[in-house]
C-alpha cells in the first residue's frame, strides 16, 4: 500500500506524518511481529490510522497466521470453490459449515487452525470428493449428481492441463491416497 508521508490533520489546522514501527501482537494467544503503520499530528501529538492501514496492520498478522498453520488465503479458498463449479453456500453445505461461513472465509475472516487444516485438504480433489459424498443427504438425488459432474469436470481440466502423470498428484496427494479406492 502506497501511503502519503504527510497529510493534513484531522486534529488541527497542521499536518501529519507518517510512522512505521514494528509492534507485536496476539492472534489467538500468539505474539506475532508486524511493521505498524499509522500517522501523527504534529501540534497535537494525537496519533491514528486510517481503514486502509488499519485492514494492512491487521493482514501482515493474518498473512503470519495462515503461513504457520498452513491456512488457504482467501483468493485461494475462491478459486478452489470456482474450480470445483459452486456457489459459497453449496460449499459451506457440503463442509458442514454455517451457510454463510465459506463465504465469510473468502471475504478473509480468519478461520480456526482446525478449519484451515479442513480447507487445506479439500484443495486435494480425492479428498473433497469424500466430504460430498459424507454430505449427500443433503441434496436431492439430482443436485448431488449435479454437484458430483461439477466436481468431475474439474478433474478432467486438471488431467488435460498436464502432458505427464504429474496431475495424479494434484488430485490424490500422498495422504489421500490412502483413503481413496483407486
Amino acid at each position: 500500500m502506497m501511503l502519503q508521508r504527510v497529510i493534513d490533520s484531522p486534529f488541527s489546522a497542521g499536518k501529519a506524518v507518517l510512522q512505521e514501527e514494528m509492534r507485536d501482537t496476539e492472534l489467538r494467544g500468539e505474539h506475532f511481529r508486524y511493521l505498524h503503520r499509522n500517522y501523527r499530528c504534529e501540534e497535537t501529538g494525537m496519533e491514528f490510522t486510517t481503514d486502509d492501514m488499519d485492514f494492512d496492520n491487521l493482514e501482515q498478522v493474518y498473512v503470519q497466521y495462515r503461513a504457520k498453520y498452513n491456512i488457504p488465503s482467501p483468493t485461494e479458498l475462491t478459486q478452489m470453490r470456482e474450480r470445483y463449479g459452486l456457489s459459497a453456500i453449496k460449499m459451506a453445505q457440503i463442509l458442514g459449515l454455517g451457510v454463510n461461513q465459506y463465504s465469510k472465509y473468502e471475504q478473509g475472516e480468519m478461520p480456526s487452525e482446525s478449519i484451515g487444516k479442513m480447507l487445506r485438504s479439500i484443495q486435494t480433489p480425492a479428498v473433497f470428493m469424500e466430504y460430498l459424498e459424507d454430505a449427500k443427504n443433503q441434496f436431492s438425488e439430482e443436485e448431488y449428481r449435479k454437484i458430483c459432474a461439477k466436481v468431475q469436470k474439474s478433474f478432467l481440466k486438471i488431467i488435460k492441463s498436464k502432458s505427464d502423470l504429474s496431475w495424479f498428484w494434484e488430485l490424490f496427494s500422498p495422504r489421500a491416497v490412502g483413503r481413496v479406492a483407486l
